[in-house]
């Protein structure tokens, strides 16, 4: 048969491969970009920031950025760019410390309601109740308020709550995929209910249940941030945005930036996770 072989261009799109239209988009682009950056800053401090974060400077008590000082200084003269490095640990420390515990607890109970069912999940179903008829800010704020003030009281009150909504979302997944053939199979084939529960039913509903915590540690470090601006988080001399913004509050008609860049911060590191999360979701939806 004569004629030039046919291109990829000329294939029914179906019979392309997958990979081959596979694309990485510009927002995950963007969201591991913002978040590398962040954590570089987080991991190695010491060699990203300019200044020793503590080191007090009474010849340069709010001035203003500079090629000196990029983001200024504050009421103490301490380099405003080296503190929000600094900071960057504690509260990527604070994504992580808040969400990595709920996501095991709340992996692990909703995968074993989702499975049985029954009375177990008529149970769950009245936690779940309790824990959404108060918003989850008040909730959190009142147990730090009884646990008292500090990071680790915070890490306590977040867990104790959100479990709750990753336990909510793997029993929903979990609940349709007990359905599937290859449970059915596996309970023919005589495996066990953990074996069925967390080698086969498990891993098809950790999609949906990593980016809910890439995008639940976006909230989470804001969360943080809003409770060391209370007063109720990180403590000072702590380098952390939320205290950073409280610090600068009462000096914003003569040094905005003690405030301002903290908070572009906040904005900037929700941002790039949020990014990174969506991109995530759509990067697994392709593959699927």
């Amino acid at each position: 048969m004569s004629g030039a072989a046919p291109t990829l261009s000329d294939l029914p799109e179906e019979t392309i491969p997958r990979r081959r239209r596979f694309k990485i988009s510009v927002p995950l682009t963007l969201g591991i970009v913002i978040t590398l950056f962040f954590l570089t800053c987080a991991v190695a401090p010491r060699l990203v920031a300019p200044y020793d974060p503590l080191s007090f400077d009474y010849d340069n008590l709010q001035v203003g950025p500079s090629w000196t000082h990029l983001l200024g200084t504050d009421n103490f003269g301490r380099d405003v760019l080296s503190r929000i490095i600094w900071a960057a640990q504690v509260d990527i420390q604070i994504a992580l410390f808040c969400t990595i515990p709920s996501l095991i607890i709340g992996t692990i109970a909703g995968s074993i309601v989702g499975y049985y069912g029954g009375i177990i999940d008529a149970v769950f179903g009245r936690v779940v109740d309790l824990v959404i008829t108060f918003p989850f800010m008040v909730l959190v704020i009142a147990i730090v308020a009884v646990l008292g003030p500090g990071l680790n009281n915070v890490y306590i009150a977040v867990t104790a709550v959100s479990w709750v909504f990753y336990a909510r979302l793997v029993r929903s997944e979990v609940m349709v995929l007990r359905q599937a053939d290859f449970a059915a199979a596996g309970r023919v084939m005589g495996y066990s209910d953990l074996r069925i529960i967390f080698r086969h039913l498990l891993p098809n509903a950790m999609i949906a249940v990593v980016v809910y915590w890439m995008t639940d540690m976006a909230l989470d470090i804001l969360l943080g941030s809003s409770l060391g601006y209370l007063g109720l988080g990180a403590q000072p001399p702590t380098a952390e945005w939320g205290v950073l913004v409280s610090d600068g509050k009462n000096f914003m008609d003569t040094a905005w930036w003690m405030s301002v860049f903290p908070g572009i911060a906040i904005v900037l590191c929700g941002t790039g996770l949020s990014l990174l999360g969506d991109g995530v979701a759509d990067l697994l939806a392709v593959k699927r």
